[in-house]
């Protein structure tokens, strides 16, 4: 079969999810040019930092060149992430290649022509879009700080930009074909399984532990003295706490549940059901998230407002977490995308329109809704000892708050819509 030419009808086909999956590329890529610079601004060069000590004396920790380096990481990861979902959700391409008699290599072929084109296309625009964003960035940045000075975006960051694509784009077509290639593989001997189901020990007690664990990570910051670092060690524990609540405490409680009243109520039964199937497969996300307001929101409290740490670390923050709610959101509507046949069983018994909404609507909700409760009083907590030592405001923390809660709750939006429009037509039909 001629690549190229299957590579043309599938593009028309798929035209909607490659107008996705350039966005994200062009997000992340604009990002990384973003933050490459930043790297190097001898305007944001300094000796603000971190500095935390242990038994082995003085950790120091340069926010300004650490969480930047962590970004453009991430944006890495995301980009590869996106080309995986993207290219894996076109199964029929590949499907024919292998049935008449195309092989690895034909797959290659293919990943390298549409990625490639998509590639030629969002470089050269978010180099663009780049430069002007961070022209708008540092503006308001060097009046925050009172930096008086001309800033000209160097040759280096471009060049940075563009060396770093070549590992990414070779990792693309070696990896993501290998991985399609198996995928399909796997489809066509019908080994893959919509929805996993979550394995729960019955005589599992050990989640109990973790309930207890939160509760004290929330006291240690209570009877902790108030200090630059004193919230550390009460952080990590409330960490590995909200670690085993997400992992184990939440799908036993929700086991107890539906084995004693879930049956009374079905459409929460179905809901809490899909709930912990999405906290699951999102979970690696979800931590990420929940370590950033464990960890980042307390040192960002505890820096001078008016520091360029300060600065960076917010915009870095709110890059990292727009990063991670966009992977949170691609990955749920895979889940979605799974689960569709299951909303049709739905239909068939007799769950209208109206009720399968309510399913929706219960399970997003919920879902969201732990990963902003989960750390919220460990943060409150905190910021509440900041307050009494006249360290922050009450405005400041929460300005602090909806810095973390409104990229979340836009992501619970957007959600929601892909949901109703993935599982129902406009028509009022399932599809």
């Amino acid at each position: 079969m001629n690549v190229l030419w299957l590579v043309k009808r599938t593009s028309k086909r798929n035209f909607k999810k490659g107008i996705i999956y350039a966005i994200m590329l062009l997000i992340t890529l604009i990002i990384s040019f973003i933050f490459f610079d930043m790297i190097d601004n001898p305007f944001l060069g300094g000796n603000d930092q971190v500095i935390s000590n242990n038994i082995n004396g003085e950790i120091i920790l340069p926010i300004s060149k650490i969480l930047p380096f962590i970004v453009i990481i991430l944006s890495w990861i995301m980009i590869f992430y996106a080309s995986n979902y993207f290219l894996n959700s076109q199964i029929e391409p590949f499907t024919l290649l292998l049935l008449s008699g195309g092989n690895m290599i034909e797959v290659a072929k293919y990943v390298l022509y549409q990625i490639t084109v998509i590639f030629i296309i969002v470089i050269p625009l978010s180099l663009i879009l780049g430069t002007y964003i961070l022209k708008k960035i540092y503006t308001i940045m060097f009046l925050y700080l009172n930096i008086d000075g001309i800033y000209t975006v160097p040759v280096k960051t471009y060049i940075n930009l563009l060396i770093s694509l070549i590992p990414i784009l070779i990792s693309i077509y070696i990896g993501v074909a290998g991985f399609s290639h198996r995928n399909t593989l796997q489809v066509l001997l019908g080994r893959i399984e919509s929805n996993k189901n979550v394995k729960i020990k019955n005589k599992d007690k050990g989640w109990i532990f973790y309930i207890i664990l939160y509760i004290s990570s929330m006291a240690i910051i209570l009877y902790q003295d108030h200090g630059p670092t004193a919230y550390v060690f009460p952080s990590a524990i409330g960490f590995v706490s909200i670690y085993g609540l997400l992992k184990r405490t939440i799908p036993k409680m929700i086991q107890n549940w539906k084995r004693k009243k879930g049956v009374e109520k079905e459409k929460l039964y179905i809901s809490l059901s899909n709930y912990v199937i999405s906290l699951q497969g999102t979970f690696i996300f979800s931590m990420l998230i929940l370590m950033l307001a464990c960890f980042l929101i307390p040192i960002l409290i505890s820096q001078d407002k008016l520091s360029k740490e300060f600065f960076i670390g917010i915009v870095s923050y709110l890059v990292i977490t727009l990063l991670l709610v966009i992977a949170i959101v691609y990955k749920f509507i895979d889940h979605i995308t799974m689960r569709k046949k299951e909303f049709v069983c739905l239909n068939l018994v007799g769950y209208i329109k109206s009720k399968i909404k309510i399913i929706m609507r219960y399970e997003v909700i919920c879902y969201y809704l732990t990963i902003i409760l989960l750390p919220l009083p460990l943060v409150l907590l905190i910021g509440s000892g900041y307050i009494m030592n006249q360290e922050l405001t009450v405005i400041n923390l929460i300005i602090f708050l909806l810095i973390y809660m409104i990229p979340i709750i836009l992501s619970m939006c957007i959600t929601y819509f892909v949901y109703l429009k993935t599982i129902i037509t406009k028509e009022g039909k399932m599809q």
